[in-house]
């Protein structure tokens, strides 16, 4: 049912209360994920310090949910920027877009 995140490591990490999951579930939506969307921005200004920032900070939230290929790939990203970022910012943007779905859908069953 769910591509990327998996809700056994959901589960792991945050417990079964619903109360619990949600509002950090929310926080990776609503923060975590639209801050990886400021990337190409960031990177089209060579400010690469930044992006590697925001990186680094969405690796955790991305464990979280269980996002493992996410998590490698913005682990790659973060070790060189410049060079990684361009080579993988499609495979990126795809995953960003299907956690966005699968959360929205795990927090309306939830």
């Amino acid at each position: 049912m769910y591509d990327l995140i998996n809700k056994d490591v959901i589960f792991q990490f945050l417990g079964d209360d619903p109360e619990l999951i949600r509002p950090m579930l929310e926080m990776v939506l609503n923060n975590s994920l639209p801050e990886l969307d400021q990337l190409d921005a960031l990177y089209q200004k060579c400010d690469y310090e930044e992006v590697r920032i925001k990186v680094h900070k969405a690796k955790s939230a991305i464990g979280y949910v269980g996002a493992t290929s996410t998590r490698k790939l913005l682990q790659e990203i973060e070790k060189d920027v410049p060079n990684v970022y361009p080579k993988n910012i499609h495979s990126l943007k795809q995953d960003i877009e299907i956690i966005k779905k699968e959360i929205t859908h795990f927090l309306a069953e939830i």
